[in-house]
């Protein structure tokens, strides 16, 4: 990579971060699978076990994308400049070294190991903070706070590996997702009815999604009420009543901004699925906490794979565009991307009842998880990697 386009490469967040996390959502699903049918690698941890992968999942990958696309909008929200150059590569190289300490340090001591995961979520919430705090956007100081949680559950992750808090990994990596979905919750509600609206104005259709504060504020104290009571007491009745509670408000919610009328968009079907599938996880999350046959690991899926991972392939496609000077039009691959993630979260979460054997039901959705994120990498490469095509 020359000068120029090293200097366009750390220009945006979003631009190395996306790129990134697009290449570690396949490689570290490839892993995961290898590690499950009990395939090791040099310098492997000595346990691939699922909450590895959950952390990894949530930390790594979707870590990358919550500083790609949050560092990237915050300039939007601030009137500030992007964060780039050297703290921009100094951030990257942060979240390398942990996704290294991850793959590859199963031979090093585990304070090593912690603090290297450490640096970039604890990096991540003071340069975010700095920016959102320093910019006086008070709108978005709840999003500032929820880059320190993301780093207060990397310790405690790694505090209830290291034995000093018995079950923190397990609390971690639920909070976690659940943190995620607050997130989408958050930042979806304000996109998901704007990028909608935009779009009908475009076709003369006047039927446009309705501000609803209440129901907005109602549906994402939900999500943070029933993820936590998911996250520390799950499989009770409380957790699955609140969890059923969050996902009905939070459909109800996705009803409003008219997602039947944007079928022929791929970039905003995309976001209403995505969005979509997040209420119906919690939903199946709440039933399976009340007696619903199926494994809590299996419905949680629809929520990580259709929900969370759903909308990090949407929005990272249509900021990649938008940041470049592109139109906003996905090429057909991308869309079929988006199917088969889609089906992915469907196979993953409802396998255990599906005829044939679970394990095939898994690589199945991980094959197609990986194929979703390599046509993401084919197509967007040179996209993340180019200057602006209107040259601004």
């Amino acid at each position: 990579m020359n000068q120029t386009r090293s200097s366009v490469f750390f220009s945006y967040a979003f631009r190395p971060f996306f790129l990134f996390a697009g290449a570690y959502a396949v490689l570290a699903l490839v892993l995961w699978i290898a590690g499950f049918h009990g395939l090791r690698w040099p310098g492997a941890p000595a346990a691939i076990t699922s909450l590895w992968h959950a952390r990894e999942m949530a930390l790594g990958f979707c870590g990358a994308v919550v500083a790609g696309f949050l560092l990237t909008a915050v300039a939007t929200w601030t009137g500030r400049q992007p964060l780039r150059g050297l703290w921009l590569m100094v951030l990257v190289a942060s979240w390398l070294l942990g996704r290294l300490a991850a793959m590859v340090g199963g031979g090093l001591p585990k304070p090593w190991l912690a603090a290297a995961d450490l640096a970039f979520p604890v990096l991540l919430a003071v340069l975010a903070g700095r920016e959102i705090l320093g910019g006086a956007s008070r709108r978005n100081y709840g999003i500032a706070a929820m880059t320190w949680v993301l780093a207060a559950l990397t310790l405690l992750y790694h505090l209830g590996e290291a034995g000093v808090l018995r079950g923190g990994e397990q609390l971690a990596t639920s909070l976690m997702v659940h943190l995620l979905a607050a997130l989408i919750a958050v930042v979806g509600g304000r996109v998901i009815p704007l990028f909608t609206a935009n779009w009908l104005r475009m076709r003369g259709d006047s039927r446009l999604p309705l501000p609803q504060p209440r129901l907005d504020q109602a549906a994402i104290g939900l999500i943070v009420a029933a993820g936590a009571a998911d996250g520390i007491a799950p499989g009770t009745a409380l957790a699955g009543v609140l969890c059923i509670v969050a996902g009905s408000v939070n459909l109800w919610r996705l009803v409003g901004w008219r997602g039947s009328a944007i079928l022929a968009n791929p970039l905003l079907w995309s976001l209403h699925l995505a969005y979509a599938c997040m209420a119906a996880g919690y939903l199946l999350l709440g039933a399976a906490a009340l007696g619903l046959p199926l494994p809590r690991t299996a419905v949680l899926h629809l929520l990580t794979v259709g929900g969370v991972s759903g909308m990090i392939l949407a929005m990272m496609t249509r900021v990649s565009l938008g940041h470049t000077g592109r139109p906003l039009a996905v090429v057909r691959p991308i869309a079929f991307g988006y199917a088969l993630l889609a089906v992915a979260a469907v196979l993953r979460s409802f396998g255990p009842a599906l005829p044939g054997p679970y394990m095939a039901m898994i690589d199945s959705a991980a094959l197609l998880w990986v194929a979703a994120f390599a046509i993401f990498l084919v197509v967007y490469t040179p996209i993340l990697t180019r200057p602006r095509i209107d040259q601004k």
